[in-house]
This record gives structure tokens, C-alpha cells and sequence, in this order.
């Protein structure tokens, strides 16, 4: 496993000052919520808000504002942890194929003893671990600091560990498109367009159709909604959240690994 180890280990202070940025963010986030807890005014904004934005936010009728679940969901699930998991996953899976061949050291690395295959497998694993990695620090720091605001009381740690399990398929799903783009195209560029679009496309999807009872039933489409569709902090999660983005992804994996296997490098 020589490529995963030498690809992670190139990417190692990276993964630290990611790291320290998500636990930053963590902290700034579970510390703000003593200053709203059981602030009846946020209720009230909340449901003067139009459907569009509550559907992007992930508010969930039942559910308030105020409370562990309705804020941790609303103000950390459904913007703060995404977006960070979200660009580190799409930029190293942009990277590690894709971005190798564009700067010659893919052609290097292959020169060796070693096959196409085996370099496909090895960074692709070393993509998701590093991923696992940063969703693994941004849960330890929840557990770590939130207690000590009253962020998680009431909380299962069931349900807790359910929401970082679908944010993590999320970011997992949008990673492995990149990685496979880069993979079956030779180039980064076109791999972090690609995912990148159907990130934000996907997002807008979920919040623009909410308001449409018409095209509501289309937001099925969209990975976000498969995401946003319940407070996993209350309900748990579902298949859909979870295993529907995985088995998208290795879909995505398996047809790249083909092609890489058979084109030619640049």
C-alpha cells in the first residue's frame, strides 16, 4: 500500500490545518447557542421565513429553532459541515488522478512497478480515508465542546452519529465524482467543474422546487435532498441519506476505473 501511504502522507499538513479550521468552526458555532436557547423571537423568525429558505436550511416543521436538534441541524448540518467536508473531498479527489496527470507526476508514479489499477484503488482509498479523517475530527469536537454549552442535551448518540453518517455520505458522493472525472478525463479542471455544479445545482434544486408543489416531487433528484429531507438529530437517518449516495458513488467508481484502465495518458 505504498501509493495510499505516500499520498497521504504528502497530504498530511493539509489534513492538519483543515482540521484545526473545522474545529474552529465547531467551537464558534456550539458557542453562540446559549445566547438563543429558548429565545422565543427566533420561532417567530423562523416561521416568517419563505419555504425556499427553510428547505435550505433544513428546518423541519416540529422541530425548533431553539432547541439542540433545530439548531445544530439548521445552523452546523446543513451549511458550516457540508461546505468545509465538501471542498477538502472535491479538491483532493480532483486531485489525485486527475491532477497528477495534468502535472506529470502521474506518468512517474506509473513507470514503476505498478499497475493503473492499483493506483486507481490505492489513492482512491487514500481520498476517502483522508475524507473519513476530517469528518472523524469535526465529530470529536462536537462531542468534546458541545456539552459544555448544553449543544447536545437531549441528543442520542445514535442520532448524532446518524447526521455526521449522512453529511459524510454527501461529501463522500461529491469526492468520488471528482475523483472519477479526474480519473476518466486526465485533467483536474474538469473534475472540480463538474462537482462543484452539481454541488451547488443540486442545493439550489432542493430549495427552489420547495416552493413549486408541481415540481416538488423532482427534488428527488438532487443528493441535498436525499440529505435534507429529515433531522436525522430527531428522526435518525434513512437509507436514502446514507447508502443511496454510497452506491451512487461506487457506481461512479467502477465505470471510471474502466475507463482509466483503458485510455491513453496525456
Amino acid at each position: 500500500m505504498i501509493v495510499l501511504r505516500r499520498f497521504v502522507g504528502d497530504r498530511s499538513r493539509s489534513l492538519l490545518w483543515w482540521s484545526v479550521g473545522l474545529v474552529g468552526l465547531v467551537a464558534m458555532t456550539v458557542s453562540f447557542y446559549p445566547s438563543i436557547k429558548g429565545e422565543a423571537s427566533f420561532e417567530d423568525l423562523m416561521t416568517d421565513l419563505p419555504d425556499a429558505f427553510k428547505a435550505l436550511v433544513g428546518a423541519q416543521a416540529g422541530v425548533a429553532f431553539s432547541s439542540p436538534a433545530g439548531y445544530l441541524h439548521t445552523q452546523m448540518f446543513t451549511s458550516l459541515i457540508p461546505m468545509v467536508l465538501l471542498i477538502f473531498g472535491i479538491g483532493l479527489g480532483g486531485r489525485a488522478i486527475g491532477g497528477a496527470e495534468d502535472d506529470g507526476t502521474l506518468e512517474l508514479l506509473l513507470a514503476n512497478p505498478v499497475t493503473r489499477r492499483r493506483v486507481f484503488v490505492e489513492r482512491g482509498l487514500a481520498v476517502l480515508g483522508l475524507l473519513a479523517a476530517l469528518t472523524f475530527v469535526g465529530a470529536a469536537a462536537l462531542y468534546l465542546l458541545g456539552p459544555a454549552f448544553d449543544v447536545l442535551e437531549g441528543l442520542s448518540t445514535a442520532h448524532v452519529l446518524a447526521e455526521w453518517a449522512a453529511v459524510a455520505s454527501l461529501a463522500l458522493l461529491h469526492t468520488v465524482l471528482a475523483f472519477a472525472i479526474g480519473a476518466a478525463r486526465g485533467h483536474r479542471a474538469p473534475a472540480l467543474a463538474a462537482a462543484a455544479t452539481v454541488a451547488v445545482a443540486g442545493y439550489m434544486v432542493e430549495g427552489l422546487l420547495a416552493v413549486t408543489d408541481a415540481l416538488r416531487p423532482l427534488r428527488v433528484v438532487s443528493p441535498w435532498h436525499w440529505y435534507l429531507e429529515r433531522n436525522a438529530l430527531v428522526d435518525g437517518t434513512t437509507l436514502q441519506a446514507t447508502l443511496l449516495p454510497v452506491l451512487v458513488a461506487a457506481g461512479l467508481a467502477v465505470f471510471s476505473a474502466w475507463r482509466f484502465e483503458r485510455r491513453d495518458l496525456r
